[in-house]
């Protein structure tokens, strides 16, 4: 509906003429750049806890594989010297 005044312009009911400069887009802006802003830091932190958790876990099976290996070759060495013993035993009893 067109209202009082200049020819053409119309008037709706509780609209708020503002300056170009200080319209609702140009006020929105900082908020938005705060938020892209907050957003990218929220991104880095996240790769960058993720990217930390992925090595800490690559480090922890690589050290769970040189425990197992490590396991392995005690275990090896403890059998062998098991039979060393045995066999110094059965010479000792003359038994060989």
């Amino acid at each position: 509906p067109v209202g009082p005044g200049k020819e053409g312009s119309e008037v709706r009911l509780f609209s708020v003429q503002l300056h170009a400069e200080h319209g609702p887009a140009r006020a929105r802006r900082p908020v938005e750049a705060y938020s892209v802003r907050a957003r990218s830091a929220a991104r880095a932190a996240v790769r960058n806890t993720r990217s930390e958790l992925a090595a800490a876990l690559r480090e922890a099976k690589l050290a769970a594989i040189a425990a197992t290996n490590d396991a392995r070759i005690v275990a090896i060495m403890l059998v062998l010297a098991a039979l060393a013993l045995g066999l110094e035993m059965a010479a000792s009893f003359h038994l060989l």
